[in-house]
């Protein structure tokens, strides 16, 4: 095992890297010695084999506890990738169909002119429901007060016809539809069906020996959308009102509820061998998950384009996509990024799996630590 040393910091870097993927350690040594990151972990697949598994820091803003190989932490909304394959395997096994209406699986849904609404609209942010009607913080803790306030909500515009991220209601409708089908909440079918097979920490809802190797989530009064949140009016600020108002991701309440758009926990290494597998056709290492065709299907954009709230992006059935001229592994890249930096995606055209966690979050909406990190990994695949 090799360490970089930086003794002004007392910054160690853990784990293993190839020779040819050295770019991405020392991206990620840069992070830690010129863009402020606290604790943090990134690993990288290939070919379902781990090239890089790399962490450093600490889990805690006093930096006295030591970041280690098995830490886990929120990592935003990298948790609706998860979700999003959860709802793919379902379909995989015939359990639904995306362009079934929801109140087939979901009849209360169909309240207030959300009757029509496909699946495939939950999945790929046209739903129209980014606010829950009747909010009152603290809700989101609290599955079936969610459930049954989406269920009476009125949607923003006919569902279907305009593209919005929704930061906070993602995970809830999809996490219902999945347990409809299979019995199971969104949280045990992500520790049973996912995280057990492939052996990973990847958990929607902690237990409390789970909680004991989560980091700190720290910085979230500096990131912007602390400040969305103040501002009384807009969508984002409206949608954040199920929490409460003193939610810093860190309250025990935050980890153990189910709170399928934000509050997945995980690391690096399991984001990574995750995206592995779908980079592969949806398998690893004998384990199946769903078929490749399912994921090729989960994979086709279905907008591309500036949304409501002014965000640029491109959407496929629950995976952020390339935008154009953006500098990427491939154009067939699919995943999701999480508020302050956490990313994850799966690359099937180089068959790579990426991941990136970290605890304290990047002020800045261009994000340098996981950007730096990608340009690294692109360049040590000669591109």
């Amino acid at each position: 095992m090799r360490s970089i040393a930086n003794p002004a910091r007392h910054i160690e870097i853990q784990g293993e890297c190839h020779p040819r993927f050295s770019l991405v350690k020392d991206a990620f040594y840069r992070n830690f010695t010129e863009r402020g990151e606290v604790g943090a972990a990134v690993a990288v697949t290939l070919d379902g084999e781990s090239v890089v598994d790399l962490w450093a820091g600490f889990k805690d803003a006093a930096q006295t506890r030591l970041w280690e190989s098995e830490t886990i932490v929120c990592v935003q909304s990298v948790s609706k990738e998860i979700v999003a394959l959860a709802v793919h395997m379902a379909v995989d096994r015939g359990l639904l169909d995306v362009d079934a209406p929801v109140v087939k699986y979901w009849p209360e849904f169909g309240q207030h002119g959300k009757e029509d609404t496909k699946l495939r609209w939950l999945l790929d942010h046209r739903a129209g429901i980014p606010i829950t009607d009747h909010a009152t913080p603290g809700m989101a803790y609290d599955w079936n007060a969610m459930i049954e306030s989406l269920a009476r909500t009125v949607p923003l515009w006919k569902p279907g016809t305009m593209p919005c991220y929704h930061s906070a209601n993602y995970g809830f409708p999809l996490g219902e539809v999945l347990r409809r089908v299979t019995g199971k909440s969104v949280g045990a079918f992500v520790r049973e069906e996912i995280a057990s097979p492939l052996n990973v920490p990847c958990f929607i809802g902690l237990t409390p020996d789970e909680e004991k190797n989560v980091a700190t989530f720290l910085d979230q009064e500096t990131h912007p959308s602390s400040a969305w949140s103040l501002e009384g009016e807009n969508i984002f600020a409206k949608s954040w009102k199920i929490f409460w108002d003193d939610e810093d991701f860190n309250s025990v309440g935050w980890r153990r509820a189910e709170i399928p758009s934000v509050n997945c926990h995980t690391n690096a290494r399991a984001l990574a061998k995750i995206c592995g597998l779908m980079s592969l056709g949806g398998e690893l290492g004998g384990v199946r998950l769903l078929s490749q065709s399912t994921l090729e299907k989960a994979g086709e954009v279905q907008w591309t384009g500036v949304d409501v709230q002014n965000r640029n992006l491109s959407l496929s059935l629950g995976f952020l996509m390339p935008l154009p001229g953006a500098r990427v592994t491939s154009r067939k890249s699919m995943g999701m990024a999480g508020a302050g930096g956490a990313t994850a995606f799966a690359d099937p055209e180089n068959r790579i799996g990426f991941g990136y966690t970290m605890n304290s979050m990047d002020p800045s909406l261009a994000k340098p630590r996981p950007a730096a990190l990608q340009a690294a990994l692109i360049s040590s695949l000669g591109q």
